[in-house]
Protein backbone atom coordinates (compact mmCIF):
# COMPACT_ATOMS: atom_id res chain seq x y z
CA UNK A 1 0.00 0.00 0.00
CA UNK A 2 1.37 3.28 -0.83
CA UNK A 3 1.22 6.69 1.21
CA UNK A 4 0.02 9.76 -0.14
CA UNK A 5 1.97 12.94 0.87
CA UNK A 6 0.01 15.97 0.46
CA UNK A 7 1.57 19.50 0.46
CA UNK A 8 0.34 22.62 -0.60
CA UNK A 9 0.37 23.26 -4.22
CA UNK A 10 1.35 26.85 -4.15
CA UNK A 11 4.23 26.43 -1.78
CA UNK A 12 7.53 26.25 -4.53
CA UNK A 13 9.78 24.89 -1.57
CA UNK A 14 6.89 21.69 -0.94
CA UNK A 15 7.28 21.14 -4.82
CA UNK A 16 10.84 20.87 -4.71
CA UNK A 17 10.82 18.37 -1.21
CA UNK A 18 8.39 16.54 -3.16
CA UNK A 19 10.06 16.20 -6.27
CA UNK A 20 13.26 15.46 -3.86
CA UNK A 21 11.02 12.34 -2.41
CA UNK A 22 9.71 11.24 -5.65
CA UNK A 23 13.37 10.34 -6.67
CA UNK A 24 14.34 8.79 -4.14
CA UNK A 25 11.54 6.52 -3.67
CA UNK A 26 12.31 3.93 -6.34
CA UNK A 27 9.98 1.50 -4.95
CA UNK A 28 7.28 3.81 -5.86
CA UNK A 29 5.34 3.75 -1.78
CA UNK A 30 4.89 7.59 -2.23
CA UNK A 31 2.16 9.61 -3.81
CA UNK A 32 2.11 13.07 -3.92
CA UNK A 33 -0.93 14.56 -3.82
CA UNK A 34 -2.09 18.46 -4.04
CA UNK A 35 -5.33 18.04 -2.83
CA UNK A 36 -6.95 19.17 0.41
CA UNK A 37 -5.56 15.90 2.93
CA UNK A 38 -8.04 14.47 5.39
CA UNK A 39 -6.81 16.74 7.72
CA UNK A 40 -8.09 19.97 5.90
CA UNK A 41 -5.70 22.48 3.48
CA UNK A 42 -2.05 22.15 3.82
CA UNK A 43 -0.79 25.14 4.87
CA UNK A 44 2.85 26.48 3.51
CA UNK A 45 5.56 24.82 4.19
CA UNK A 46 4.08 21.79 6.22
CA UNK A 47 2.57 18.25 4.91
CA UNK A 48 0.54 15.72 5.70
CA UNK A 49 1.10 12.24 5.12
CA UNK A 50 -1.92 9.51 5.21
CA UNK A 51 -1.70 5.70 5.61
CA UNK A 52 -4.39 4.62 4.45
CA UNK A 53 -3.92 1.06 5.87
CA UNK A 54 -4.17 1.90 8.92
CA UNK A 55 -5.71 4.75 8.94
CA UNK A 56 -4.05 7.46 9.93
CA UNK A 57 -3.02 10.81 9.18
CA UNK A 58 0.43 12.51 10.39
CA UNK A 59 1.92 16.08 10.04
CA UNK A 60 5.37 17.28 11.22
CA UNK A 61 7.98 14.96 12.69
CA UNK A 62 5.73 11.88 12.53
CA UNK A 63 4.80 12.70 8.80
CA UNK A 64 8.51 12.70 8.22
CA UNK A 65 9.36 9.53 10.13
CA UNK A 66 6.39 7.51 8.08
CA UNK A 67 8.34 8.39 4.73
CA UNK A 68 11.54 7.89 6.11
CA UNK A 69 10.30 4.31 6.58
CA UNK A 70 9.56 3.78 3.45
CA UNK A 71 12.26 5.14 1.29
CA UNK A 72 15.03 2.55 1.51
CA UNK A 73 17.99 4.96 1.49
CA UNK A 74 16.27 6.97 4.54
CA UNK A 75 14.95 4.11 6.58
CA UNK A 76 17.85 4.87 9.04
CA UNK A 77 16.88 8.44 10.19
CA UNK A 78 12.84 6.35 10.08
CA UNK A 79 14.30 4.17 12.72
CA UNK A 80 16.16 6.99 14.53
CA UNK A 81 13.14 9.04 14.86
CA UNK A 82 10.95 6.25 16.36
CA UNK A 83 13.20 6.45 19.69
CA UNK A 84 11.48 8.47 22.83
CA UNK A 85 14.68 10.59 23.15
CA UNK A 86 14.89 11.72 19.81
CA UNK A 87 11.31 11.70 19.12
CA UNK A 88 11.12 14.12 22.42
CA UNK A 89 13.90 16.27 20.84
CA UNK A 90 12.06 16.62 17.60
CA UNK A 91 9.10 17.09 18.93
CA UNK A 92 9.44 19.87 21.24
CA UNK A 93 11.05 22.09 17.97
CA UNK A 94 7.55 21.59 16.53
CA UNK A 95 5.47 21.97 19.35
CA UNK A 96 1.99 21.90 18.68
CA UNK A 97 2.26 21.23 15.01
CA UNK A 98 2.94 17.31 14.89
CA UNK A 99 0.24 15.28 15.43
CA UNK A 100 -0.49 11.37 14.37
CA UNK A 101 -4.42 11.26 14.19
CA UNK A 102 -6.55 8.62 13.40
CA UNK A 103 -9.03 9.56 10.09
Amino acid sequence: MRLRLHINPNCPACARRAASTERLDWLNRIETRTDASPLGEVPPGEIVVVDDRRGRAFTGVFAIRELCLRIPLLCWYGLLLCLPPVLDIAGRNVAGRSVERDI
